[in-house]
């Protein structure tokens, strides 16, 4: 069984635009606030048919992530008066944060679509991971840095395992915080060749999408200066 966002808020704001296609939409954006263990969430979209009626010559949620159904079955041809719901199935996978999805429509006659719904989700970060890399610059010092790690979640975090895939990046994981603060230092051998790594970090969450994290590290040419 699916696990689905407890929170659900959509502003109830009726779309001038959208009126043109004879499918009057009470919102074109439905937020929502992902339960830390949810796997999918739902946004649905209502409408109402003008007196010209309407069909949808084509619809479509252009990422693999979002399915895009229409009520009573897929039907494309509405009458006037009528009304039905567009609903996005989002499956979150490994996404985080605020991630803004669209659903589109096509309706008769038209070339282009004239109907974008937006379906924006706001998935918790359980664990934060500031900055996301760690950059050196060819032939400067070779000098320690940090990765700041923070445990957001009502309940405390530990970081149980932390790998590295290139040993020319060695590192240290720090407590700050028992279950709420780390530190991951990490302090290249040298700096005098171009050199990537990544470094995954495994926490004891309860919830396996936020059991795996990840960094970077990066030894390049030093950037331009601007002008």
């Amino acid at each position: 069984m699916t696990k689905l966002a407890g929170c659900i808020f959509a502003a109830a704001v009726l779309v001038p635009g959208l009126a043109s296609a004879q499918m009057i939409f009470a919102t074109e954006l439905v937020e929502i606030r992902a339960a830390p263990d949810a796997e999918v969430v739902e946004a649905e979209f209502p409408f109402k048919v003008g007196a010209l009626g309407a069909t949808i010559a084509e619809y479509d949620a252009p990422c693999s992530c979002l399915e895009a159904q229409i009520s009573d079955g897929g039907r494309l041809a509405w009458d006037p008066g009528t009304s039905g719901t567009v609903k996005g199935v989002f499956k979150l996978g490994t996404f985080k944060g605020t991630v803004d999805k669209v659903i589109v429509l096509r309706m008769e006659g038209e070339t282009v679509p004239s109907v974008k719904l937006t379906v924006r989700v706001e998935i918790p970060e359980l664990v934060s991971v500031e900055p996301k890399t760690l950059f050196w610059n060819l032939g400067e010092p070779a000098v320690p840095q940090a990765f700041k790690l923070r445990m957001n979640g009502e309940k405390p975090l530990k970081i149980v395992d932390v790998s590295g895939t290139n040993e020319q990046f060695p590192f240290e994981m720090k407590t700050v915080k028992e279950g709420s603060e780390y530190e991951l230092v990490v302090t290249p051998k040298s700096t005098e060749g171009r050199a990537f790594g990544l470094i995954r970090l495994r926490t004891d969450s309860e919830f396996v999408r936020h059991q795996r994290y990840q960094c970077f590290v990066v030894i390049r040419n030093k950037p331009a200066e601007a002008p």
